[in-house]
Protein backbone atom coordinates (compact mmCIF):
# COMPACT_ATOMS: atom_id res chain seq x y z
CA UNK A 1 0.00 0.00 0.00
CA UNK A 2 1.22 3.60 -1.01
CA UNK A 3 2.73 5.17 1.88
CA UNK A 4 1.91 8.87 2.80
CA UNK A 5 3.80 10.87 1.37
CA UNK A 6 1.40 14.47 2.94
CA UNK A 7 3.37 15.97 5.38
CA UNK A 8 0.16 16.71 7.16
CA UNK A 9 -1.16 12.91 6.86
CA UNK A 10 2.01 12.12 8.45
CA UNK A 11 2.10 14.83 11.61
CA UNK A 12 -1.59 13.69 12.50
CA UNK A 13 -1.07 10.12 11.59
CA UNK A 14 2.15 10.69 14.19
CA UNK A 15 -0.68 12.47 16.94
CA UNK A 16 -3.04 9.39 16.11
CA UNK A 17 -0.21 6.76 16.62
CA UNK A 18 1.10 8.88 20.17
CA UNK A 19 -2.40 9.08 21.55
CA UNK A 20 -3.24 5.61 20.81
CA UNK A 21 0.20 4.63 22.65
CA UNK A 22 -0.45 7.12 25.79
CA UNK A 23 -3.83 6.50 26.45
CA UNK A 24 -4.91 3.96 28.87
CA UNK A 25 -8.79 3.87 28.59
CA UNK A 26 -10.76 4.06 25.48
CA UNK A 27 -14.26 4.97 24.32
CA UNK A 28 -14.28 3.90 20.95
CA UNK A 29 -17.63 5.32 18.97
CA UNK A 30 -19.28 5.57 15.00
CA UNK A 31 -22.27 6.99 14.12
CA UNK A 32 -25.77 6.25 15.11
CA UNK A 33 -27.75 3.79 13.24
CA UNK A 34 -24.35 2.13 12.06
CA UNK A 35 -23.21 1.67 8.25
CA UNK A 36 -20.21 -0.93 7.13
CA UNK A 37 -18.19 1.58 7.64
CA UNK A 38 -18.96 3.23 10.82
CA UNK A 39 -19.56 -0.72 12.77
CA UNK A 40 -16.04 -2.10 10.91
CA UNK A 41 -13.89 0.44 11.71
CA UNK A 42 -15.17 0.81 15.67
CA UNK A 43 -14.78 -3.25 16.15
CA UNK A 44 -11.20 -2.66 14.09
CA UNK A 45 -9.99 0.10 16.64
CA UNK A 46 -11.59 -1.38 19.00
CA UNK A 47 -9.51 -5.15 18.53
CA UNK A 48 -5.90 -2.79 17.68
CA UNK A 49 -6.25 -0.96 21.03
CA UNK A 50 -6.85 -4.34 22.72
CA UNK A 51 -3.72 -5.84 21.17
CA UNK A 52 -1.97 -2.70 22.20
CA UNK A 53 -2.62 -3.71 26.38
CA UNK A 54 -5.68 -1.09 26.12
CA UNK A 55 -9.04 -0.81 28.27
CA UNK A 56 -11.50 -0.47 25.33
CA UNK A 57 -15.39 0.28 25.48
CA UNK A 58 -16.95 -0.07 22.36
CA UNK A 59 -20.34 1.95 21.99
CA UNK A 60 -23.09 2.06 19.23
CA UNK A 61 -26.21 3.81 20.02
CA UNK A 62 -27.82 2.04 17.64
CA UNK A 63 -28.16 -2.15 16.79
CA UNK A 64 -27.20 -2.67 13.01
CA UNK A 65 -28.65 -4.41 10.04
CA UNK A 66 -29.17 -7.89 9.92
CA UNK A 67 -26.67 -8.18 7.07
CA UNK A 68 -23.57 -6.49 9.72
CA UNK A 69 -24.63 -9.58 12.09
CA UNK A 70 -22.03 -11.37 10.70
CA UNK A 71 -18.98 -8.96 11.39
CA UNK A 72 -16.00 -10.48 14.03
CA UNK A 73 -16.10 -8.66 17.92
CA UNK A 74 -20.02 -7.61 17.42
CA UNK A 75 -20.59 -9.37 20.82
CA UNK A 76 -18.13 -6.72 22.20
CA UNK A 77 -19.90 -3.97 21.21
CA UNK A 78 -22.05 -2.01 23.84
CA UNK A 79 -25.63 -0.89 22.18
CA UNK A 80 -27.71 1.72 24.11
CA UNK A 81 -25.69 1.21 26.62
CA UNK A 82 -23.07 3.54 28.29
CA UNK A 83 -20.84 2.09 31.01
CA UNK A 84 -22.10 3.20 35.00
CA UNK A 85 -18.99 4.47 35.84
CA UNK A 86 -17.24 6.91 33.38
CA UNK A 87 -13.40 7.10 33.60
CA UNK A 88 -11.98 7.29 30.45
CA UNK A 89 -9.09 8.99 29.67
CA UNK A 90 -9.81 8.86 25.41
CA UNK A 91 -12.28 8.82 23.48
CA UNK A 92 -11.90 7.99 19.69
CA UNK A 93 -14.92 9.38 17.28
CA UNK A 94 -15.18 7.32 13.63
CA UNK A 95 -17.74 8.58 10.85
CA UNK A 96 -18.94 11.00 12.76
CA UNK A 97 -19.07 14.49 10.84
CA UNK A 98 -20.03 16.39 13.75
CA UNK A 99 -19.55 15.67 17.47
CA UNK A 100 -23.82 14.93 18.34
CA UNK A 101 -23.65 12.03 15.50
CA UNK A 102 -22.44 9.17 17.88
CA UNK A 103 -25.62 9.53 19.71
CA UNK A 104 -25.87 11.31 23.21
CA UNK A 105 -22.20 10.99 24.31
CA UNK A 106 -21.70 14.90 26.54
CA UNK A 107 -21.13 12.76 29.62
CA UNK A 108 -17.93 11.19 27.54
CA UNK A 109 -16.84 14.29 26.20
CA UNK A 110 -17.20 15.96 29.72
CA UNK A 111 -14.32 13.13 31.11
CA UNK A 112 -11.51 12.28 28.55
CA UNK A 113 -8.66 14.55 27.78
CA UNK A 114 -7.92 13.52 24.37
CA UNK A 115 -11.11 13.51 21.22
CA UNK A 116 -9.60 11.68 18.26
CA UNK A 117 -12.19 12.50 16.00
CA UNK A 118 -11.27 10.31 12.39
CA UNK A 119 -13.86 10.78 9.50
CA UNK A 120 -14.01 11.30 5.90
CA UNK A 121 -17.28 13.33 5.50
CA UNK A 122 -16.87 16.43 3.34
CA UNK A 123 -19.12 18.10 5.91
CA UNK A 124 -16.67 16.98 8.70
CA UNK A 125 -16.46 19.29 11.23
CA UNK A 126 -13.20 19.54 13.51
CA UNK A 127 -14.21 18.95 17.12
CA UNK A 128 -11.60 16.64 18.65
CA UNK A 129 -8.31 17.14 20.04
CA UNK A 130 -7.00 15.60 16.97
CA UNK A 131 -8.52 15.84 13.71
CA UNK A 132 -8.08 13.62 10.45
CA UNK A 133 -11.06 14.28 7.86
CA UNK A 134 -9.55 13.49 4.69
CA UNK A 135 -12.63 13.86 2.02
CA UNK A 136 -10.81 12.12 -0.68
CA UNK A 137 -10.95 8.77 1.54
CA UNK A 138 -13.58 6.65 0.38
CA UNK A 139 -14.27 5.66 3.22
CA UNK A 140 -13.22 5.62 7.66
CA UNK A 141 -12.21 2.23 7.04
CA UNK A 142 -9.65 3.08 4.46
CA UNK A 143 -7.99 5.71 6.75
CA UNK A 144 -7.91 2.97 9.43
CA UNK A 145 -6.06 0.97 7.20
CA UNK A 146 -3.25 3.90 6.66
CA UNK A 147 -3.18 4.25 10.40
CA UNK A 148 -2.26 0.39 10.75
CA UNK A 149 0.42 0.92 8.29
CA UNK A 150 1.88 3.83 9.79
CA UNK A 151 1.85 2.04 13.27
CA UNK A 152 3.47 -1.12 11.29
CA UNK A 153 0.93 -3.44 12.68
CA UNK A 154 -1.14 -5.72 10.00
CA UNK A 155 -4.50 -6.33 10.74
CA UNK A 156 -5.65 -10.06 11.84
CA UNK A 157 -8.32 -11.66 10.01
CA UNK A 158 -10.95 -10.67 12.11
CA UNK A 159 -9.75 -6.66 12.04
CA UNK A 160 -9.27 -7.33 8.17
CA UNK A 161 -13.07 -8.51 7.57
CA UNK A 162 -14.52 -5.37 9.27
CA UNK A 163 -12.38 -3.09 7.38
CA UNK A 164 -13.15 -4.30 4.21
CA UNK A 165 -16.53 -4.52 4.67
CA UNK A 166 -16.48 -0.78 5.72
CA UNK A 167 -14.38 -0.22 2.27
CA UNK A 168 -16.87 -2.08 0.06
CA UNK A 169 -19.47 -0.85 1.30
CA UNK A 170 -18.71 3.15 1.16
CA UNK A 171 -18.28 2.42 -2.45
CA UNK A 172 -20.70 -0.08 -3.41
CA UNK A 173 -18.67 -2.57 -4.33
CA UNK A 174 -15.84 -0.29 -5.90
CA UNK A 175 -19.03 1.43 -8.12
CA UNK A 176 -19.20 4.82 -6.65
CA UNK A 177 -16.45 7.41 -8.00
CA UNK A 178 -15.10 7.55 -4.48
CA UNK A 179 -13.55 4.61 -5.59
CA UNK A 180 -9.69 5.57 -6.15
CA UNK A 181 -6.28 4.03 -6.52
CA UNK A 182 -5.29 4.16 -2.34
CA UNK A 183 -9.35 2.40 -1.66
CA UNK A 184 -8.36 -0.15 -4.15
CA UNK A 185 -4.34 -1.09 -2.51
CA UNK A 186 -6.24 -0.75 1.24
CA UNK A 187 -8.53 -3.62 0.15
CA UNK A 188 -5.97 -5.20 -1.10
CA UNK A 189 -4.19 -5.05 2.14
CA UNK A 190 -7.01 -6.33 3.38
CA UNK A 191 -7.19 -9.26 1.59
CA UNK A 192 -3.94 -10.35 2.14
CA UNK A 193 -4.26 -9.86 5.73
CA UNK A 194 -7.52 -12.44 5.82
CA UNK A 195 -10.34 -10.03 4.82
CA UNK A 196 -12.79 -12.76 3.87
CA UNK A 197 -14.08 -11.09 0.69
CA UNK A 198 -16.81 -13.99 -0.74
CA UNK A 199 -18.49 -14.23 2.80
CA UNK A 200 -18.89 -10.09 2.90
CA UNK A 201 -20.02 -10.06 -0.65
CA UNK A 202 -22.61 -13.17 -0.34
CA UNK A 203 -23.95 -11.90 3.09
CA UNK A 204 -24.33 -8.27 2.25
CA UNK A 205 -25.65 -8.21 -1.40
CA UNK A 206 -26.51 -11.24 -2.20
CA UNK A 207 -28.47 -11.95 1.23
CA UNK A 208 -31.97 -10.32 2.08
CA UNK A 209 -34.39 -11.10 4.96
CA UNK A 210 -37.79 -12.02 3.59
CA UNK A 211 -39.48 -9.73 5.23
CA UNK A 212 -36.88 -6.81 4.04
CA UNK A 213 -37.54 -7.78 0.71
CA UNK A 214 -41.26 -7.43 1.63
CA UNK A 215 -40.88 -3.64 2.26
CA UNK A 216 -38.79 -3.17 -1.40
CA UNK A 217 -41.41 -4.64 -2.72
CA UNK A 218 -44.27 -1.69 -1.04
CA UNK A 219 -41.21 0.77 -1.94
CA UNK A 220 -40.99 0.03 -5.05
CA UNK A 221 -45.14 0.38 -5.44
CA UNK A 222 -44.69 4.22 -3.66
CA UNK A 223 -42.11 4.98 -5.89
CA UNK A 224 -42.51 8.63 -7.70
CA UNK A 225 -40.66 10.76 -10.12
CA UNK A 226 -40.85 14.55 -9.84
CA UNK A 227 -39.69 17.18 -11.65
CA UNK A 228 -38.87 15.67 -15.28
CA UNK A 229 -38.41 12.53 -13.90
CA UNK A 230 -34.99 13.64 -12.33
CA UNK A 231 -36.08 13.02 -8.45
CA UNK A 232 -37.37 9.94 -7.38
CA UNK A 233 -39.44 9.67 -4.06
CA UNK A 234 -39.82 7.48 -1.83
CA UNK A 235 -41.93 7.64 1.16
CA UNK A 236 -42.76 4.58 3.67
CA UNK A 237 -44.92 6.00 6.88
CA UNK A 238 -45.44 3.85 9.97
CA UNK A 239 -48.31 2.00 8.97
CA UNK A 240 -45.86 0.48 6.09
CA UNK A 241 -43.72 -1.09 8.90
CA UNK A 242 -46.37 -1.99 10.81
CA UNK A 243 -48.56 -3.95 8.41
CA UNK A 244 -45.49 -5.66 7.01
CA UNK A 245 -43.61 -5.91 10.50
CA UNK A 246 -40.86 -4.60 9.95
CA UNK A 247 -37.77 -2.34 11.32
CA UNK A 248 -36.23 0.58 10.17
CA UNK A 249 -32.80 -1.68 9.51
CA UNK A 250 -34.99 -3.27 6.77
CA UNK A 251 -34.81 -0.36 5.05
CA UNK A 252 -31.13 -0.93 3.98
CA UNK A 253 -30.33 -0.21 0.00
CA UNK A 254 -33.91 0.75 -0.78
CA UNK A 255 -32.93 4.31 -1.38
CA UNK A 256 -30.26 3.22 -3.90
CA UNK A 257 -32.85 1.21 -6.33
CA UNK A 258 -34.51 4.33 -8.35
CA UNK A 259 -30.56 5.43 -8.94
CA UNK A 260 -30.85 2.89 -11.62
CA UNK A 261 -33.74 4.84 -13.88
CA UNK A 262 -31.68 6.65 -16.54
CA UNK A 263 -33.19 10.20 -15.63
CA UNK A 264 -33.23 10.29 -12.13
CA UNK A 265 -30.48 12.31 -10.42
CA UNK A 266 -31.40 12.00 -7.05
CA UNK A 267 -33.49 9.51 -4.98
CA UNK A 268 -34.80 10.35 -1.93
CA UNK A 269 -36.35 8.24 0.86
CA UNK A 270 -38.75 9.70 3.76
CA UNK A 271 -39.03 7.12 6.70
CA UNK A 272 -41.61 7.92 9.07
CA UNK A 273 -40.85 6.49 12.15
CA UNK A 274 -42.34 7.00 16.30
CA UNK A 275 -40.92 10.75 17.20
CA UNK A 276 -38.54 11.68 14.07
CA UNK A 277 -38.58 11.62 10.44
CA UNK A 278 -35.39 10.44 8.75
CA UNK A 279 -34.67 10.70 5.36
CA UNK A 280 -31.92 9.72 2.89
CA UNK A 281 -30.91 10.68 -0.06
CA UNK A 282 -28.33 8.98 -3.13
CA UNK A 283 -27.27 11.16 -5.98
CA UNK A 284 -26.23 9.53 -9.31
CA UNK A 285 -22.90 12.26 -8.87
CA UNK A 286 -23.93 15.57 -10.21
CA UNK A 287 -25.67 17.04 -7.61
CA UNK A 288 -24.01 16.74 -3.91
CA UNK A 289 -26.72 15.43 -1.58
CA UNK A 290 -24.57 16.19 1.12
CA UNK A 291 -25.09 19.90 0.74
CA UNK A 292 -28.19 19.59 0.79
CA UNK A 293 -28.61 17.35 3.88
CA UNK A 294 -26.64 19.75 5.95
CA UNK A 295 -28.92 22.55 5.82
CA UNK A 296 -31.63 19.97 7.59
CA UNK A 297 -28.71 19.54 10.21
CA UNK A 298 -27.64 15.75 8.81
CA UNK A 299 -24.46 15.34 6.55
CA UNK A 300 -22.55 12.47 4.27
CA UNK A 301 -20.97 12.12 0.99
CA UNK A 302 -21.22 14.14 -1.88
CA UNK A 303 -23.47 10.90 -3.36
CA UNK A 304 -25.12 9.33 -0.11
CA UNK A 305 -26.22 11.38 2.87
CA UNK A 306 -29.01 11.89 5.12
CA UNK A 307 -30.74 13.35 8.02
CA UNK A 308 -33.19 12.83 11.23
CA UNK A 309 -35.69 15.38 12.52
CA UNK A 310 -37.10 14.58 15.82
CA UNK A 311 -40.80 16.01 16.26
CA UNK A 312 -41.38 16.69 12.40
CA UNK A 313 -44.34 16.85 10.23
CA UNK A 314 -43.87 14.58 7.65
CA UNK A 315 -45.59 16.76 4.86
CA UNK A 316 -43.51 19.85 6.23
CA UNK A 317 -40.25 18.10 6.22
CA UNK A 318 -41.32 16.70 2.82
CA UNK A 319 -41.56 20.14 0.88
CA UNK A 320 -39.28 21.29 2.14
CA UNK A 321 -36.98 18.63 1.10
CA UNK A 322 -38.23 18.53 -2.18
CA UNK A 323 -38.26 22.18 -2.66
CA UNK A 324 -34.01 21.91 -1.75
CA UNK A 325 -33.44 19.06 -4.57
CA UNK A 326 -36.03 20.29 -6.59
CA UNK A 327 -33.78 23.20 -6.61
CA UNK A 328 -30.25 21.64 -6.99
CA UNK A 329 -31.40 19.59 -9.78
CA UNK A 330 -32.40 22.78 -11.30
CA UNK A 331 -29.06 24.18 -11.69
CA UNK A 332 -27.62 21.45 -12.92
CA UNK A 333 -26.70 22.58 -16.74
Amino acid sequence: MKKQNNKKDNKTFKQIAAAFKKGKKFFVAGHQNPDGDSLGSTLAVASLLKRMGKQVYAFSNDRPGDDLLFLPYLNTVHFSKLPAKIDFDTLVLLECSDKNRGGDLGSIFSAVKTVINIDHHITGEPYGTINYINAEASSTAEIITQIFEYLKIKPTKEEATCLYTGVVTDTARFLHSNTTAESLRAASVLVENGAEVSKINTIIYNTRPYRALKLLGRALEKLKLLYNDKIAEITLEKKDFKALKVQPEHTQGIVSQPIMIPSVEVSVLFRQEDARIAVNLRSKGKVDVSAIAAKFGGGGHARAAGFKLKDAKLPVVKKQLLAAVKAAVSALK
